[in-house]
């Protein structure tokens, strides 16, 4: 999990993290080298649960070696702050909530 927050308003986070998904979803297959292992990526955009103030999904389907997994980076900005979740989907979908209460009540 990353939790950034910015002082001066909400649209400084929002507009940088919507950058940042925007180019992620821009380019639907490419591959990542890693060392030798050379990973074959690719992204979609999905709806994120209806939390905060603004969400974005991009589940990562990626292959390298013969395996198949996927990744499921899931940001979500309430107030100045945005939280980031990314791993496993089931692994995401099980603590985005608990996440952002304690972002919540953190700030």
């Amino acid at each position: 999990m990353a939790v950034f927050g910015c002082t001066d308003s909400a649209t400084t986070p929002s507009k940088g993290v919507g950058q940042i998904f925007d180019a992620m979803v821009s380019c639907p297959t490419y591959q990542v080298a890693s060392g030798s292992t050379v990973i074959d990526m690719s992204t979609q955009k999905t709806a994120a649960p209806d939390l905060g103030d603004e969400q974005w999904r991009q589940p990562l389907p990626y292959s390298a070696d013969g395996q198949r997994a996927v990744v499921k980076p899931t940001a979500i900005r309430t107030g100045n702050v945005v939280v980031i979740v990314s791993g496993s989907p089931g692994l995401v979908d099980a603590n985005l909530e608990k996440a952002i209460a304690k972002v919540q009540v953190a700030y």
